[in-house]
């Protein structure tokens, strides 16, 4: 018989409780028991002891049943893998990023280090996820919200800089799809994060009604052979630094053609929330389509100004559709009951609210992606990359 240690990766509050209890008593009240039926039964401790004929099997079913992950095979958190992870964060295990809402599990290093173990990450993919989970602990992100609203927002993380390419986030040919290891984990470490620590579960807290494949893991980079300064450069930091991004992405859709075609998409019924919250979307650019403007005298700036411009959604839909009724007329911003006063309604406040990222294969046919945003208030928030040795 084999036995593993594993860290125990569930939330605790600064008042020692554990957030399970309370998960366990409203899935009990959803009726959602049958999903996770062992939830709130864990040795009350740091580090569990696992033994079996097949150890690692053993903590998948257990983590299963309690609830701790998200439907696929996680890698068992056991303690010299927490240990690797925590040492290339270059930070104290028990040092506490933040309280992730909306049931206040304590972020500690370590307990965000078990859930990247069990996502896949690598030791180095460790400061991303760090930073990662420090921008969504941001007021300004509203992870409360996001944790708890009917719609099927996800963060949506951009990473730029030379970490990047050193860890092989991907920005190229299918750089939101499958089969990139960096991508992957470090997108999914920040959903269990937010399940485990946050208590995110489906039907007990979390209420999106249909959820989105990006609720596994939304993360990409930018390339870094955009004919335009880097989306970090953009936003203040230098060249050499490395940052992730982070946005509230309540859908990725695809795109095909060109600037027109981004901006009819921006134009339509899927910026209702953008607009009502005076949101900040993100437009994933083809690199051909890039260059292409690039060539005729574009800037980012002057793309933004251009989808601006062209992405309007006409007024007679905004007052036809179904949010102009459930919500009240003085929850609608300014500027958008002004420009509807005038045929139609940007799909954001002001140019600069766009994030722009130049990203994807360099096909004939350019393939884009428009993410609109959800939520209040707006969010972009932005956290340097800090490796194990490095200054900021």
């Amino acid at each position: 018989m084999d036995a593993l240690w594993v860290l125990v990766p569930a939330g605790q509050r600064a008042s020692g409780e554990w957030i399970d209890d309370t998960l366990r008593a409203r899935a009990a009240e959803k009726g959602l028991l049958g999903r996770s039926p062992r939830a709130g039964e864990f040795p009350r401790q740091r580090v569990e002891l696992v033994r079996g004929a097949d150890p690692v099997g053993a903590v998948n079913r257990l983590y299963q049943e309690r609830g701790w992950t998200d439907g696929l095979p996680i890698v068992p958190p056991t303690l010299g893998r927490v240990d690797e992870t925590v040492a290339a964060g270059g930070r104290e295990r028990h040092v506490a990023l933040g309280e992730v809402a909306p049931l206040a599990g304590l972020a500690t290093v370590e307990k965000v280090a078990a859930n990247a173990v069990m996502a896949g990450c690598e030791p180095a993919h460790f400061p991303v996820v760090l930073a990662a989970v420090e921008a969504i602990l941001d007021p300004a992100f509203n992870l409360r919200g996001v944790q708890t609203t009917d719609e099927n927002v996800a963060p949506l993380l951009v990473v730029n800089g030379p970490v990047a390419k050193r860890l092989g986030v991907n920005a190229g040919w299918g750089a939101l799809g499958p089969g990139w290891p960096a991508n992957a984990a470090i997108g999914r470490a920040v959903h269990l994060v937010m399940h485990n620590l946050g208590g995110g579960w489906p039907g007990a807290v979390s209420f999106a009604g249909l959820g989105q494949p990006g609720r596994y893991t939304l993360c990409l980079a930018e390339r870094d052979d955009s004919p335009w300064p880097p989306l970090h450069v953009e936003l203040g930091y230098r060249p050499a630094q490395s940052t992730v991004t982070v946005l509230r992405a309540e859908t990725v859709i695809n795109v095909t053609g060109g600037l027109d075609e981004v901006a009819s998409v921006m134009g339509s019924a899927a910026s209702l929330f953008g607009i009502l919250h005076s949101g900040k979307p993100g437009v994933i650019l083809s690199p051909l389509t890039a260059r292409r403007l690039h060539a005729d005298g574009w800037t980012r700036a002057t793309a933004r100004e251009a989808l601006f411009a062209r992405g309007r959604l006409d007024a007679e839909t905004w007052r036809r559709s179904w949010i102009r009724t459930a919500v009240r007329a003085t929850d609608w911003p300014d500027w958008a009951v002004e420009a509807a006063e005038q045929g139609a309604i940007p799909a954001v406040r002001e140019p600069d609210d766009i994030t722009l990222v130049v990203a994807g294969a360099d096909l004939p046919i350019p393939q884009h992606a428009y993410c609109p945003s959800w939520g209040y208030p707006p969010c972009r928030v932005t956290r340097e990359i800090v490796e194990r040795g490095q200054g900021s």
